[in-house]
């Protein structure tokens, strides 16, 4: 079992920014269907209207943008300026450069974001990237922080039961439990079972669980993917 470096794991989600490869759904313009399902969700909650979010580790801004075209007004942040510069461009094209904050952002160092600050946050398949427990609890320290009292983290992660992340578990697996480095790039995935998760947001309030059941490509093959779609509030 490997393990791998916070800065050689950087360097590698700069090259998949700069040459998409393996994470394609990254590069598209579309939003991740559990970001809009949360939006649809916060709207029926009475919490979406004139609301501040916060995206960790947004790539090239895909959620960020449209959440911005629901009139969110968003600040979001990637460690790569490689996915920042792009994000930029993108939200200038889209037309809601006034609705969306693009910032370089390592998620493991100390947020330049006040306290209290946010309504809703989004962890769409970002700490799955952070390749270490204690950076993973640093991240989810600061959303408990930046957020505001009351305030909503989506958090859309991968499963134990999603059945492309089982097979990596099983040929390629990271020092951690539960985590692989994929087999071509090299680059660590954290995958949790339901256990696990709930012990790590310990603490927070759950206010919804759903198991999103989607069909993903990888190598060209279809895996039968059991996501974990989780509201926790502050």
């Amino acid at each position: 079992m490997k393990n791998i470096s916070h800065a050689d794991q950087q360097k590698i989600w700069e090259e998949e920014h700069k040459n998409p490869y393996i994470l394609l759904p990254m590069d598209s313009n579309e939003a991740s269907s559990g970001v809009s399902l949360f939006w649809d969700w916060l709207k029926a909650e009475g919490g979406a209207e004139n609301s501040r979010g916060i995206e960790m580790g947004c790539g090239k801004g895909r959620n960020s943008i449209w959440l911005a075209k629901q009139d969110a007004n968003m600040t979001s942040f990637d460690f790569s300026s490689i996915a920042i510069d792009e994000a930029q461009k993108r939200a200038v094209i889209a037309g809601v450069k006034k609705n969306v904050r693009f910032v370089v952002q390592d998620a493991t160092k100390t947020w330049p974001f006040d306290n209290d600050s946010f309504d809703f946050a989004i962890d769409c398949f970002a700490s799955t990237d952070i390749e270490s427990i204690d950076g993973r609890s640093f991240a989810r320290d600061e959303f408990l922080r930046v957020l505001k009292p009351g305030g909503y983290l989506l958090v859309y992660t991968l499963s134990t039961d999603d059945e492309f992340h089982k097979e990596m578990l099983e040929k390629s697996p990271a020092q951690e439990k539960n985590a692989f480095l994929h087999p071509t790039t090299g680059k660590f995935e954290k995958v949790f079972d339901h256990e696990e998760l709930m012990d790590f947001y310990n603490g927070w309030k759950v206010v919804e669980e759903k198991r999103i059941a989607k069909v993903a490509k990888f190598f060209g093959k279809d895996y039968n993917c059991k996501h974990f779609w989780n509201i926790f509030q502050k």
